[in-house]
């Protein structure tokens, strides 16, 4: 298990399901939104690219940069490989977002 990063939530339904977070000099978003078709939420985050200007604003909690254009798609990881910590609400291990990533993990 790599170590622990903290991260922001928003929403919670058995795992966070809107998750920001900073790994590998990257800021990232992570979503699992409620799927109206599926009456659901789907199994894999989808992982996002946010911009670091948007850091200021997601410190005061703020989620207003999801309407930025400038969110890049970077790929999905199954919300079933994500190990948070006992609370669900403050740490996780990114070791799985690595995959994403086209230089491979880190040792």
């Amino acid at each position: 298990m790599a170590e622990m990063i903290p991260f922001h939530y928003g929403g919670f339904w058995d795992v966070p399901r809107y998750i920001v977070l900073r790994y590998r000099d990257r800021l990232l978003y992570l979503q699992s939104a409620f799927d109206e078709e599926l009456d659901d939420y789907p199994d894999n985050y989808s992982v996002y690219k946010i911009p670091t200007s948007a850091e200021p604003s997601i410190e005061e909690g703020s989620w207003e940069f999801l309407s930025n254009p400038q969110l890049v798609y970077i790929g999905e990881i199954p919300v079933k490989q994500m190990l948070f910590d006992p609370s669900m609400r403050k740490e996780l291990d990114p070791s799985c977002l690595d995959i994403l990533f086209s230089d491979g993990p880190r040792p």
